[in-house]
C-alpha cells in the first residue's frame, strides 16, 4: 500500500487526488485525508470541500480514541482557522501518542503562538522527536529555526544538518534551499538537481531556477526543452512569471523542440501557442 506519510516526490496533482479517492474507496480515512491534504499543498482545486466532508467519519474516530484521526481532524480545524484551541489539543493528544504529524502540527503553531501561547523552545523538541523519527517537513522546521535562532541559539551547522535531511526527505522547500546553498558554494551541477528535484514536486521558484540554468548552462549543457519545459510548468501553480522567458527562447528553437517542451511540462497548449508565435 502506498505510503502517504513519505513525501510524494514527483507525483502529479492528479495522482494525488486519485490516490485519496482510492483509499475512500477502501474505507481508509486517515489516508484519504493526507493524501488529500498533499494534493491541497500543490495547488489542487475544490479538495477542501472533499477534505471537510470527511469530518462527520473523523469526529466518530476520535470519539473512538483514533490518534491518527486527531491529528487530521485537527489539521482540518487549522487549515479551516477553525476552533484553534480545539486543534491544539488535539494534536497534542496525537502527539503523546507518538503521531509524527501531531508532533509537527503542534510544533508549528507553538512555533507561530497560533491557538495557544507562543513557545518556539518547545516546539523545536517536537521538530526534533519527529524529524528523528523520519518526518521530512519537521526537519525543514526545525533548520529554519536553527538558521533564524527561533527558540534556539543559531547555529549553521545544525541548521545544514536538518536541511540535508529534509531535502532528502523529498522536502520540495529544504530541496530548493539546499540549491541555493549549493550554488553560493559554486557547486552549480549538485544546485540544479535539487532545484529539479524541487520542481518535480511543484516548487515554482525553483521551476524558474531550474529554466534559468538548462538556458544559460549552468550546472549542465544549455538545454532550451528543459528550460522552456519548466518555464511552463509555473503555470501549474499559477505562476506566469515564466512565460516571458520561454517566448524569449522559441526564436532559438525547432518546432520540434517546442512541441517537446510542451510534452514534457503537460502544457501542450501552451507549447502550440508559442510555436504560433515562432
Amino acid at each position: 500500500m502506498l505510503n502517504w506519510r513519505l513525501f510524494p516526490v514527483g507525483i502529479s496533482v492528479e495522482e494525488l487526488v486519485k490516490r485519496a479517492e482510492d483509499a475512500c474507496d477502501r474505507g481508509d480515512l486517515i489516508g484519504a485525508g493526507n493524501w488529500y491534504f498533499h494534493a491541497k499543498r500543490r495547488g489542487a482545486m475544490n479538495v477542501g470541500v472533499k477534505i471537510a466532508s470527511l469530518v462527520p467519519a473523523l469526529e466518530l474516530a476520535v470519539g473512538q480514541g483514533s490518534a491518527d484521526a486527531k491529528a487530521l481532524l485537527a489539521a482540518v480545524l487549522l487549515d479551516q482557522r477553525n476552533d484553534l484551541g480545539r486543534a491544539a489539543c488535539l494534536f497534542g493528544e496525537a502527539s503523546d501518542a507518538g503521531v509524527l504529524e501531531g508532533m509537527r502540527e503542534l510544533g508549528f503553531m507553538l512555533t507561530k503562538g497560533i491557538g495557544l501561547d507562543r513557545d518556539a523552545a518547545r516546539a523545536n523538541v517536537l521538530f526534533r522527536q519527529a524529524a528523528d523519527a523520519g518526518d521530512g517537513y519537521s526537519a525543514f522546521n526545525l533548520s529554519v529555526n536553527y538558521y533564524h535562532g527561533v527558540g534556539v541559539a543559531r547555529n549553521f551547522r545544525e541548521f545544514s544538518r536538518w536541511l540535508q535531511l529534509a531535502a532528502d526527505l523529498g522536502i520540495p522547500e529544504a530541496c530548493a534551499v539546499l540549491g541555493d546553498q549549493l550554488a553560493k558554494k559554486g557547486r552549480e551541477d549538485e544546485s540544479l538537481d535539487w532545484y529539479v528535484r524541487a520542481a518535480r514536486s511543484g516548487h515554482a521558484p525553483a521551476m524558474f531556477a531550474a529554466a534559468g540554468r538548462y538556458r544559460d548552462g549552468i550546472g549542465c549543457e544549455p538545454d532550451l526543452v528543459q528550460a522552456v519545459r519548466w518555464y511552463l510548468a509555473m503555470l501549474d501553480r499559477g505562476s506566469g512569471d515564466g512565460i516571458h522567458e520561454a517566448i524569449k527562447l522559441v526564436p532559438s528553437m525547432t518546432p520540434e523542440q517546442i512541441v517537446e517542451a510542451g510534452r514534457l511540462s503537460g502544457r501542450n497548449s501552451e507549447a502550440e501557442t508559442l510555436l504560433g508565435s515562432s
